[in-house]
């Protein structure tokens, strides 16, 4: 897997990595090296902005935050991509299931 941090206004710490590869691990973890996962991080006034893109098997998938907390912003992000992701793999699962309902009832009618 690939694992990329951007930040703007921002210093970069090593309890900032850590805390994303924490959280990006438990989401992803068995992920392949097909998956590329792209954070960035900004500050902008008094605003904390993250933006999170994963790319991964042909699927885009983003989601962004903006609160008054850096921890919080990151957090909340990586909660909304894993929702993301849940939510694609229902709707893959969901289709396989009905694709192979409907060639099951062509066979047999």
């Amino acid at each position: 897997m690939k694992f990329q941090v951007i930040g703007k206004n921002v210093e970069l710490t090593d309890a900032i990595k850590s805390h994303l590869d924490n959280k990006i691990n438990k989401i992803f973890p068995n992920a392949d090296e097909s998956t590329d996962v792209r954070i960035s991080l900004c500050v902008k006034k008094h605003r904390y902005i993250a933006h999170v893109t994963v790319k991964t098997n042909g699927v885009t998938l983003h989601a962004g935050d903006e609160t008054e907390d850096l921890y919080t912003s990151m957090d909340s992000v990586l909660k909304k991509i894993e929702k993301h992701l849940k939510k694609h793999k229902a709707r893959a699962q969901d289709l396989k299931i009905k694709s192979g309902f409907e060639i099951k009832k062509m066979s047999t009618g």
